[in-house]
């Protein structure tokens, strides 16, 4: 994806390039050019007006070339100058190529109605399938501009004028582009000209997510009960959400609905042990049953874990217990959880205490949510503060710092006193977000530890005068600055007065009414 630091950069080559007089480089710059996807190209050409100002004002910094060429024409359209960019239509509409359609599908969305005129009549002639994809593109990517409404119902309404809908949805939704496909697909949903067998295709195969997952909602309006059956098997989530959803129990086996109890995805798991409720089936037997199989693969352990969890007992503790250790993160962090779920709370901290310190971030994480859920003691987290492990220190501060108040201040100044860049990223956003949000709503009294170990931490973190000033107030800390350095000739004498030391004349008026008399 093109940055807009690289579309500057961009920007300029081209400008170069079309002005110069180097063939190699201009074919260079012209295979730049085909490789762009629309949003490139509404991003080159801001990046043009903006920095490079092709055929602008005086003091441009590259003139408008002379658009005898495809390289010249598509560089020219990105004038400031209008009447350039109108040239350049024209002289685009001469080029057959894909790159002059996608430089011609810019100006679509020009402010300049003569420019958006002239656009028109240039690609009327070559709206068909061949070119229809790079129009598409580039319109998708700007489908928020104040043009792009019309210009895409313009395109569209051309397009089928000339081609039957089927042909039009069969080309485009084998596009590479992920926005033309999406386009193409809905188009042909709201025609009824997907079948079963296209969409079920697209939920399986398709790399976009957003489609696969559309596609997946779209097969219940077409799909009979065994073709849904199908999607039990689904790479995608939501298909397989969708076919656990709508398949009828007549179509549902069993043996369907128990694996995927040890599905990969949480969802998927809560929609069939509630699926499994309905039909009188025990998940937590059938859980005990499948950890009790010995060669388990780990991701079925972390799944079977995580669901005896959700609906097990105290009498599983030893399930979670002998696996806290076990070699696969997964599976550790899913111990954690049921530990954090059925053990009392000296058995919880006893045990989760030191897994702040796993080798996994994850897991040390999973530790600290469950140690803040049974409000553990800032003790609890003090060898994970210790430890050299960024993430244990992260943990740390997350299980602190969620028992709110000025736990939560405490937390977020060390951490932005920690030597691990995001730790200290988090803890000094989290002080600003207290000063802006929390600061005015905390009530409780400070002991004199805590007080104390704020304010060491306001001198360790690197906050500006303003913010450690600002919290030491809330916080009713008092910080003495720095003596400020005395010259020895400056210094007063122990019998002198400076006129700073005396007293003015309001002051000596108010001791008067109180001298004694």
């Amino acid at each position: 994806m093109m940055t807009w630091a690289q579309a500057r950069e961009l920007a300029t080559e081209l400008a170069l390039a079309a002005t110069g007089d180097e063939p190699a480089v201009r074919r260079a710059a012209e295979r730049r050019l085909e490789q762009l996807d629309g949003r490139s190209w509404l991003l080159l050409n801001e990046a043009a007006r903006s920095s490079v100002r092709v055929g602008g004002p005086r003091g441009s910094r590259a003139a408008a070339p002379t658009a005898t060429t495809l390289l010249a024409a598509a560089v020219s359209s990105f004038a400031a100058d209008g009447r350039i960019r109108q040239r350049a239509a024209r002289t685009l509409a001469r080029e057959g190529s894909r790159t002059a359609t996608a430089a011609l599908a810019v100006r679509l969305l020009d402010h300049v109605p003569q420019v958006r005129e002239e656009t028109r009549r240039a690609l009327l002639p070559r709206l068909d399938t061949d070119h229809a994809e790079a129009v598409l593109d580039v319109l998708l990517a700007g489908r928020a501009r104040r043009h792009a409404p019309a210009a895409l119902g313009w395109v569209r309404d051309v397009l089928l004028t000339r081609l039957s809908t089927a042909e039009l949805v069969s080309a485009l939704v084998r596009s590479d582009r992920r926005a033309v496909r999406r386009w193409a697909y809905a188009l042909g949903r709201e025609h009824r000209l997907l079948t079963a067998d296209e969409l079920l295709a697209a939920v399986r195969r398709d790399p976009d997510q957003w489609l696969r997952a559309a596609c997946a909602q779209w097969l219940m309006e077409v799909a009979a009960p065994a073709e849904l059956r199908a999607l039990l098997t689904a790479k995608s989530v939501e298909a397989r959400l969708v076919a656990l959803t709508r398949v009828p129990d007549e179509d549902l086996d069993d043996e369907d609905l128990l694996l995927l109890l040890a599905d990969r995805s949480p969802r998927v798991r809560d929609q069939a042990r509630w699926r499994g409720r309905r039909r009188g089936i025990d998940a937590a037997d059938w859980y005990r049953g499948r950890l009790a199989l010995p060669g388990t693969p780990a991701h079925v352990l972390a799944a079977c874990l995580d669901g005896l969890a959700a609906v097990g007992g105290a009498g599983d503790l030893a399930a979670f217990t002998s696996r806290l250790r076990h070699p696969g993160v997964g599976v550790r962090a899913a111990a954690v959880t049921g530990v954090g779920a059925y053990a009392d709370r000296d058995e919880a901290l006893a045990l989760l205490g030191p897994v702040l310190l796993d080798s996994s971030p994850r897991v040390s994480l999973t530790a600290a949510s469950a140690l803040l859920r049974i409000r553990a003691p800032q003790s609890a987290a003090d060898a994970a503060w210790a430890s050299d492990q960024p993430w244990s220190r992260r943990a740390a501060w997350r299980m602190v710092r969620g028992h709110g108040s000025w736990d939560r201040v405490e937390a977020d100044l060390r951490a932005a006193g920690d030597g691990d860049p995001r730790l200290a990223s988090l803890g000094l956003v989290g002080i600003h977000d207290w000063l802006a949000t929390g600061a005015a709503t905390t009530w409780a009294v400070l002991s004199d530890t805590q007080r104390r170990r704020i304010r060491d931490g306001l001198t360790a973190a690197p906050l500006d005068d303003t913010t450690r000033g600002t919290l030491a107030f809330h916080a009713g800390i008092g910080l003495r600055p720095p003596p400020a350095p005395v010259r020895e000739d400056d210094a007063p004498t122990a019998t002198a007065t400076t006129a700073a030391d005396r007293p003015g004349r309001p002051a000596r008026r108010w001791a008067g009414l109180f001298r004694r008399r």
